[in-house]
């Protein structure tokens, strides 16, 4: 008989535990917070708090009754032998009676009987220094959430209780059938009998549907009060944001002003150290130093005194998203720490890319004008030839010193080139990132600065030359090294004379000489050099140029070869195959 109820007492725990922790939230937290937030008159606070002692009252009489029956199980176990066995559960039931006790003390008193018990806290751990300083971000989430997740966690446990409202109503009938059954059994013995209705009397009181049926008025109750203290969207938005505003929002205010004030104030002095009125003559590399320095010690200045600002008006919050902001950017940062060190020794000028020195960026040339948190790129010879780029784009780069009278792009707007793909045309537009030709006849072509350049663009405005090949007859060869020459030069001279007489001529020198001998022809090579003010006539020049070689060949009776082919045939041939070839 002893072990049966032992037996039941302790398969009965995870039950009675359920349903104390679901009644406790249902009376304390649900009542109290209706209590707090409806205004009530004295009445209604009467029957209500005549309702809630009755409640309170017959759940403390139920506690009562599971503290007797575990300490009778526990003078029970007191009786037999010390085995493992008894031992674990007499520390099992020494534990239910606590969490009874516990209960009992709580509900009772309508206090959480834990906030009492003064404990040193000791050194805490790195844990809980996040969790403290992650706390007051947590509380506002959980105030901001609070209504709905009480909504919901209202209507699970209605959901819940209802289930088992069913289910214990249903073993409540099942003990009731048993106890009105007689036993069929009539070979049992009367004690045995009488065991067996304590038992199923014990089984009866445990499932009482009237806790439960309690537990279920409670909570819809609570879930009437939440759903009809709602207000509507917009009259919370508003009060959320005028709350806002009337406490974190100015500190907020406050903060940022802060902040920025003493930037502002401490950078105005920087004109001490690099400005026209500075009262130190430093070197340029260590002017540098000195402004990076200086940099960074304001911007933690700035940061410490906004956070002592938060301190001061003790907003807990807005301090520990400062300090969480903080530690997430030092943490994102960790792998960027190599190239923060190389993008601040550029900002000193002591990287590998210097002012005032010449660096090849996107393949064209640029002046560093200056280098700070940004570097300023300069290309005169470029339409808007300025660029500012943030100095880690300078990481990996490298500069040389200024050659004088070094040309920073092959070109000017205006000139005319030539390039290796056969355009002949005049410069547009050139920027950084294309250039634009004027062809002949207004049509315009449109390269990538980079495409241009791998064109070996030919500047022709500043000048160019013609080398032109020329042939004459095998039988000219007597007078072709000098006789020859001569005569071209006076007949181009002659003919081209415009050309030749001024003070600035258009063809400065002429040049032509014996070059080969091909096949068939004695080839001359001529070479006129021409002033780039021509160069709008490049093709139209050399055209002239062809016919007037033609011409003086004409007015001297010179002969211009052609390509011929000849047969050498044998003597013995046929006469009429013989004739036949001569013919042809």
């Amino acid at each position: 008989m002893t072990n049966m109820r032992q037996k039941f007492n302790l398969h009965s725990v995870p039950l009675t535990a359920i349903v104390l922790m679901m009644l406790t939230l249902a009376l304390v937290t649900p009542h109290l917070s209706y209590a707090q937030d409806q205004p009530t008159t004295p009445a209604q606070e009467e029957k209500s708090d005549t309702s809630s002692n009755e409640n309170i009252q017959s759940i403390l009489v139920l506690l009562s009754n599971q503290a007797e029956a575990t300490w009778k199980e526990m003078e029970e176990l007191n009786r037999l032998p010390a085995t493992k066995r008894v031992q674990d559960k007499r520390e099992e039931l020494l534990l239910r009676l606590d969490g009874i006790n516990l209960n009992f003390e709580n509900i009772a008193t309508r206090l959480q009987a834990d906030e009492f018990n003064i404990n040193s806290e000791g050194d805490k751990e790195w844990f809980d220094q996040i969790q403290a300083i992650t706390k007051p971000v947590l509380d506002a989430l959980s105030d901001v959430t609070a209504k709905p997740r009480r909504i919901e966690r209202l209507r699970k446990r209605i959901e819940t209780l209802t289930n088992q409202q069913e289910q214990v109503e249903a073993a409540r009938k099942n003990i009731e059938s048993l106890l009105t059954a007689n036993l069929l059994d009539g070979d049992r013995s009367p004690e045995q009998a009488k065991a067996y209705q304590q038992h199923l009397h014990k089984l009866k009181r445990k499932y009482d549907p009237e806790l439960v049926r309690l537990n279920l008025k409670e909570a819809r109750r609570a879930l009437l009060i939440e759903t009809a203290d709602t207000e509507p969207l917009m009259d919370t938005a508003t009060n959320a944001i005028q709350q806002f505003f009337k406490t974190r929002g100015r500190n907020l205010v406050i903060t940022i002003g802060i902040f920025f004030s003493f930037w502002w104030l401490l950078m105005r002095f920087r004109v001490l150290f690099s400005g026209k009125r500075k009262i130190f003559n430093l070197p340029q590399w260590m002017n540098k130093v000195l402004m990076t320095v200086y940099s960074i010690l304001v911007l933690l200045f700035c940061i410490i005194s906004s956070m002592v600002t938060l301190y001061i008006l003790n907003d807990w919050l807005l301090l520990s998203i400062v300090i969480l902001f903080l530690i997430a950017v030092a943490w994102a940062s960790r792998q960027l720490i190599p190239r923060l060190f190389q993008e601040v020794r550029l900002a000193m000028n002591l990287g590998t890319v210097k002012e005032h020195e010449r660096l090849i960026w996107n393949g064209v040339p640029w002046l560093v004008e200056s280098i700070g948190l940004q570097a300023t790129l300069i290309n005169d010879s470029l339409q808007g030839g300025m660029v500012q780029l943030p100095v880690g784009d300078l990481v990996g780069l490298h500069s040389r010193p200024v050659v004088d009278d070094e040309p920073w792009f092959p070109t000017e707007p205006e000139d005319w080139v030539r390039l290796a793909d056969d355009t002949y045309g005049q410069i547009e537009t050139q920027t950084m990132e294309q250039v634009i030709l004027l062809l002949k006849g207004e049509t315009r072509k449109t390269y990538t600065t980079l495409a241009f350049l791998s064109l070996m663009p030919c500047n022709i405005s500043r000048g160019f030359r013609y080398e032109i090949e020329f042939g004459l007859d095998y039988s000219l060869q007597t007078q072709l090294c000098d006789k020859i020459p001569e005569m071209f030069q006076k007949g181009l001279r002659q003919q081209m004379a415009s050309h030749f007489e001024s003070d600035d001529p258009d063809i400065k020198n002429v040049e032509i000489a014996f070059n080969n001998a091909s096949g068939s022809a004695l080839n001359l090579k001529f070479l006129l050099d021409i002033d780039g003010r021509l160069a709008d006539r490049y093709v139209e020049i050399q055209n002239l140029i062809q016919n007037t070689l033609v011409a003086i060949c004409n007015e001297n009776d010179l002969k211009i070869p052609v390509s011929q082919l000849a047969l050498n045939l044998p003597d013995n041939l046929p006469q009429n195959l013989s004739g036949t070839s001569q013919t042809t």
